[in-house]
């Protein structure tokens, strides 16, 4: 009994020997990367996470300042088309058309002391300069209707219910036949006739006088129309004679 209890001491006392190594979990090898793999950009010699790449070239992005094109904030004519100003567009164009403006026959008859320059946003605009004041614009499009009452009456539908104030209609240009103009919360619209369509003009009223800009819309009415395709005829626009 007793050798019996000593062989049992024997078994629990003195455990097998095991190699230290095999209870170690086993090492994953890292899985070998190049740049082939989509999650991975070269660099130079060395390669990065896509991930890490596209965020340092986000903020690189963000901390460069915006460049802007020639004629954003400043008249420019390197273009040869035209003079080419936007107060704040970042990629101003020239206009894609002739409306009959004429630069020279606005300054004067306004008194601005310089004409700055045209870019087009949804309609042409012509912008001005009063010394001591911000820009001035005037914006020209061609608008539906067969004659400029027709044009008007639509106009005045629109503002009426923009405005909710049934009180508001077009009326006669003084001293341009068939020219009517409209006025509401500081802005002025003029419809022009003598052309195939009919034109608008579109002004802040505080830059130029009702007076004076009924002057100046009774030259720009008689400007010619331009043949299809004409080419422009020069940086500054001129009413066609």
């Amino acid at each position: 009994m007793q050798l019996a209890g000593f062989g049992l001491g024997l078994l629990l006392g003195c455990p097998t020997p095991v190699d230290p190594a095999a209870t170690q979990p086993a090492k994953r090898s890292d899985p070998v990367l190049d740049e082939n793999d989509p999650r991975v950009v070269r660099e130079g010699e060395d390669l990065y996470a896509a991930e890490v790449i596209e965020k340092r070239e986000q903020q690189a992005a963000l901390a460069e300042p915006a460049a802007t094109a020639l004629g954003s904030g400043k008249p420019d004519e390197s273009n040869g088309m035209c003079r080419l100003y936007a107060p704040e567009l970042p990629k101003p164009e020239c206009c894609n058309g002739e409306w009959g403006f004429d630069a020279d026959v606005v300054q004067r008859g306004c008194g601005f002391d310089l004409y700055l320059g045209e870019s087009f946003q949804y309609t042409c605009g012509y912008y001005f300069l009063k010394t001591g004041k911000l820009p001035s614009w005037f914006r020209m499009s061609f608008v539906a209707g067969d004659t400029p009452a027709d044009a008007a009456n639509t106009h005045d539908r629109k503002l009426k219910r923009v405005a909710k104030d049934e009180r508001l209609s077009s009326t006669p240009v003084p001293g341009v036949e068939g020219a009517m103009w409209s006025t509401h919360d500081g802005l002025r619209w003029a419809f022009l006739p003598g052309w195939s369509r009919v034109r608008q003009l579109s002004w802040r009223g505080t830059d130029c006088s009702d007076e004076a800009m009924a002057k100046v819309i009774a030259q720009l009415v008689t400007a010619v129309e331009p043949p299809a395709g004409a080419q422009r005829e020069g940086l500054v626009p001129r009413s066609r004679t």
